[in-house]
């Protein structure tokens, strides 16, 4: 299930395919590295490159766990996609955990 609250949306031009709830860079593709820079969270999915798509990029989405994640963790983006816990020393911590998830479950995250 979809579920977000935007405070900023924000719309860019698709570099690359991607389900709604992904995370996309800067670049306009989905993030598929750990510890990248993040812009937002997919609102919609992309299915055509060169698409405009809207992000949410300031404000609450559900993303896939990669890892286990309790409330209050500051997060960053996992290769296998979603986030995952930030370890000792992060360099593109992009939101904070609301609630907990097991692997491979959804979590609510603020992003900041």
């Amino acid at each position: 299930m979809q579920y977000f609250h935007d405070v900023l949306p924000w719309t860019v031009i698709s570099t690359g395919l991607f389900a709604a709830n992904d995370l996309v860079g800067f670049n306009g593709a989905k993030v598929a590295a750990d510890d990248a820079a993040v812009l937002g969270v997919a609102k919609n999915p992309c299915t055509v490159i060169g698409d405009p798509v809207a992000l949410n990029v300031l404000g609450v989405a559900r993303v896939k766990a990669s890892g286990a994640i309790t409330v209050g963790a500051k997060l960053i983006s996992a290769a296998a996609g979603g986030v995952k816990v930030a370890g000792a020393t992060p360099v593109n911590v992009f939101a904070t955990a609301l609630t907990s998830a097991a692997d491979g479950e959804f979590v609510d995250i603020l992003i900041r």
